[in-house]
C-alpha cells in the first residue's frame, strides 16, 4: 500500500475524507428537515391564485392565514405518527445497524463469546455434579 509524506496510507486518507463527507451530509440532512416548513409556506403562497380559482373565493389572503397553520399542524401530526406509531428513529437505527460492518463483526464476536461461556458453564456444572 502506498504511503504519503506523513507515513499514512492512501486508504487511511480516504477513510478520513469519508468521515468528513458523511459528517457534512448528516448536517445537511438535519438542515433539510427544517426546510420543509419554508417549502410548504412558499408552495401555498405560490399556489394561492390557483386555489382562489378552485375554491371560488375572491380574496384568498384571509384563507392563507388558516391554510398555512393547518399545513404545519398536518406535518407535525405526520411526524408524531412516525415517531409514536411507526417508531421511525428506532427503525432507522435498526436498518443502520443491519448494514454496518462494525456491528456485524461485534454481534459475531458476542455470539462466539456467549457460546464459549455457555460451554464453560456446562463444563463447570458437570464438574460440580461429580
Amino acid at each position: 500500500m502506498t504511503q504519503n509524506k506523513n507515513g499514512h496510507s492512501i486508504r487511511t486518507f480516504l477513510a478520513q475524507w469519508r468521515e468528513i463527507f458523511f459528517a457534512q451530509k448528516y448536517r445537511f440532512d438535519l438542515g433539510q428537515s427544517f426546510l420543509v416548513i419554508l417549502n410548504f409556506t412558499l408552495l401555498i403562497i405560490t399556489a394561492s391564485d390557483k386555489l382562489q380559482i378552485f375554491f371560488g373565493i375572491p380574496r384568498l389572503r384571509s384563507l392563507l392565514i388558516v391554510i398555512v397553520p393547518f399545513g404545519f399542524i398536518g406535518v407535525w401530526l405526520f411526524g408524531f405518527f412516525m415517531d409514536r406509531v411507526v417508531r421511525a428513529a428506532q427503525m432507522g437505527e435498526r436498518q443502520s445497524i443491519k448494514r454496518s460492518e462494525v456491528w456485524t463483526r461485534h454481534n459475531e464476536q458476542m455470539d462466539r463469546l456467549e457460546a464459549e461461556m455457555k460451554a464453560i458453564h456446562t463444563l463447570l456444572e458437570q464438574q460440580n455434579k461429580m
